[in-house]
C-alpha cells in the first residue's frame, strides 16, 4: 500500500467516524428528550396526585355524662354516644381508652359514616353482671337502633372488661360484607394481641381501620349505603337566616300595603269623615306585637292621619259657611240626653260642628273606648245596652257542666234581658314526663337500624 492509498483510507474512515458520531449523538438526544417528556408527564401526574383534597370538617365530639363509680351496667344504663347535646361514636364510662385514641376513633367513624352512611358504636364497660355478652350486644343494638333504618347498616363493637370478651354485632345490611369470619379475623388479629397488652385504644383503632378497608370498595358502599344519611350542612346560611329574610320581606310588604292604602285615601275625593273611617278600619291588632318595628311607625302615622281628618276644616253643605268644632263642654247643648249618656259610657264619641250663626249643625259619630262593651238597644236604638251583672247557678266540675245567668240592661230606657250560659266541664291538665336522660342510654339519635344477629366474638 503506497502513501496515497493510505491517506485516502484515513480520509474515508474519518468521514465514516464523523457520521457515526453524529448519528449516535442524534439518537442519544432524541432518547433524552423522550425521557424528559416522560419525566415531565410523570411529574405532572405525581403533582396532581399530591394535591390535597379539601379537609373534612369534623363536628365537636362530646361524650355523655359518665358515672365513673359504677361498676356494672344493664342495657338501659349504658350511656349512649348519641343524644341531646351528645355527639360521638364511643361510650367508655370508666376511661379504658385514652382521650387521643377516642378522638381518633370518633374521627375515623365519622369519616366512614359520611362516605358510606354506616353507623358504628364502640362500647367498653367494666361489667354487665351475669349477662351474656352476645345477647347483651343484640339487645343494646336494638335499643339504640344503630344504622340507617332503610339499610340496617349498623355495627356495635362491645367490650366487657371483666369477662375479657369483645363482640362484633352486625346489622342485616352489613352481614354480606362483614361476615362472621371477617369479624372473627379482625378480633383475632387486632383485638386479642393489643388488649392482652392493655393497648385498648390501639386495638380498637386498628379494628376500625380494618373495617373501613372492607367497606372502602365502591361496590360495597353502594350495597350498604343508606338514603337516610345526613350530611353536614353548610353553615354559611342557617335556618334563622332564611327566617330573618322572610320576616324582612313580610315587613316590607306590609309597609308598602299600608302606605298604599293611606296614599289612596289621601288622594280620594271622599269627605274627611269617610276618610277617617276608612283609615280607622286599618286596625293593627296583634300584628303590632308580631311586627313591632315597622308597625310601630305605621301606627303613629295612622293616628296622625285620623287626627288630621277628624279636625280638618269643614264647610256647611247647606249654606257653605265655615263650621266650628265645639269642645266637649259646649257641645252638650246640641246633643240629646241619650247621646250625652253614650259619651259618658264611652260607647260613642260625638263631634259637633256648628256655623257661626247656628244655621247648620253637623254631628259626627265616632267609636268610643268602650264600644265593645255596649250594643244598640232593641228598644231605643242607642248604644247603651250592656251586661250589668252575672249569677252563677252551678259551678262546672270535671264530671258535669255548669250554668250562669248574665243580666243585661239598657242604661237609657232601662230595658232588661237575661241569658243563660252553659259552662264547659273542667279539663284535667295532661302531664307528661320524659322517660330518659342523655346519660342513661335509653335513647339515642342513631338511624333506627336493626341487628341481624350476625358477627363474631373473641376472648382475650
Amino acid at each position: 500500500m503506497n502513501l496515497f492509498t493510505f491517506q485516502y483510507l484515513i480520509k474515508i474512515n474519518k468521514k465514516r467516524l464523523l457520521t457515526s458520531v453524529l448519528f449516535w449523538f442524534l439518537c442519544i438526544s432524541i432518547t433524552g428528550f423522550s425521557q424528559d417528556i416522560s419525566d415531565v408527564s410523570e411529574g405532572s401526574i405525581l403533582l396532581e396526585n399530591t394535591i390535597e383534597q379539601p379537609a373534612i370538617t369534623y363536628p365537636n365530639f362530646k361524650a355523655p355524662i359518665y358515672n365513673e363509680d359504677k361498676e356494672s351496667y344493664s342495657i338501659k344504663e349504658v350511656p349512649s354516644p348519641r343524644g341531646s347535646g351528645i355527639m360521638g361514636y364511643v361510650s367508655d364510662p370508666n376511661d379504658y381508652i385514652d382521650a387521643s385514641s377516642e378522638n381518633r376513633i370518633n374521627r375515623l367513624l365519622y369519616e366512614l359514616e359520611q362516605k358510606s352512611s354506616v353507623e358504628v358504636a364502640v362500647v367498653v364497660v367494666p361489667s354487665i353482671g351475669e349477662e351474656i355478652p352476645k345477647q347483651f350486644a343484640v339487645d343494646l343494638f336494638e335499643l339504640w337502633g344503630i344504622g340507617k333504618a332503610d339499610t340496617d347498616n349498623g355495627l356495635l363493637i362491645l367490650t366487657v372488661m371483666d369477662q375479657r370478651r369483645t363482640e362484633f354485632e352486625v346489622g342485616y345490611g352489613l352481614e354480606p360484607v362483614l361476615t362472621d369470619a371477617v369479624c372473627y379475623r379482625i378480633g383475632v388479629n387486632e383485638i386479642i394481641p393489643n388488649f392482652k397488652n392493655g393497648n385498648y385504644g390501639e386495638g380498637l383503632i386498628n379494628s376500625v381501620v380494618r373495617i373501613r378497608d372492607f367497606l372502602d370498595n365502591p361496590a360495597v358502599i353502594q350495597e350498604v349505603y343508606g338514603t337516610s344519611i345526613v350530611y353536614p350542612k353548610d353553615n354559611s346560611y342557617q335556618w334563622y337566616h332564611y327566617l330573618l329574610f322572610g320576616y324582612a320581606i313580610i315587613c316590607m310588604l306590609m309597609v308598602l300595603w299600608y302606605y298604599g292604602v293611606l296614599f289612596q285615601t289621601k288622594i280620594s275625593k271622599e269627605d274627611f269623615y269617610d276618610k277617617y273611617n276608612r283609615v280607622a278600619e286599618l286596625k293593627l291588632g296583634c300584628l303590632i306585637v308580631l311586627f313591632p318595628f315597622p308597625l310601630f311607625f305605621i301606627s303613629k302615622l295612622l293616628k296622625k292621619r285620623m287626627q288630621e281628618y277628624r279636625t280638618a276644616p269643614r264647610y256647611s253643605k247647606v249654606n257653605g259657611q265655615l263650621l266650628h268644632l265645639k269642645n266637649e263642654w259646649t257641645e252638650n247643648e246640641f246633643l240629646e240626653a241619650a247621646q250625652i249618656l253614650e259619651e259618658n259610657l264611652k260607647s260613642i264619641r260625638y263631634d259637633v260642628w256648628v256655623t257661626a250663626d247656628h244655621s247648620d249643625i253637623l254631628i259626627l259619630e265616632y267609636e268610643g273606648a268602650n264600644s265593645r262593651k255596649y250594643s244598640d238597644c232593641v228598644k231605643c236604638s242607642y248604644k247603651t245596652y250592656g251586661k250589668k251583672s252575672s249569677k252563677l247557678l252551678k259551678a262546672a266540675t270535671y264530671a258535669s257542666q255548669g250554668e250562669r245567668i248574665d243580666f243585661y240592661e239598657c242604661r237609657n230606657c232601662n230595658y232588661q234581658d237575661e241569658k243563660k250560659i252553659v259552662l264547659s266541664k273542667k279539663v284535667r291538665a295532661s302531664s307528661s314526663s320524659s322517660s330518659f336522660s342523655s346519660s342513661s342510654g335509653s335513647s339515642s339519635s342513631f338511624g333506627g337500624g336493626s341487628s341481624g344477629g350476625g358477627g363474631a366474638g373473641v376472648s382475650w
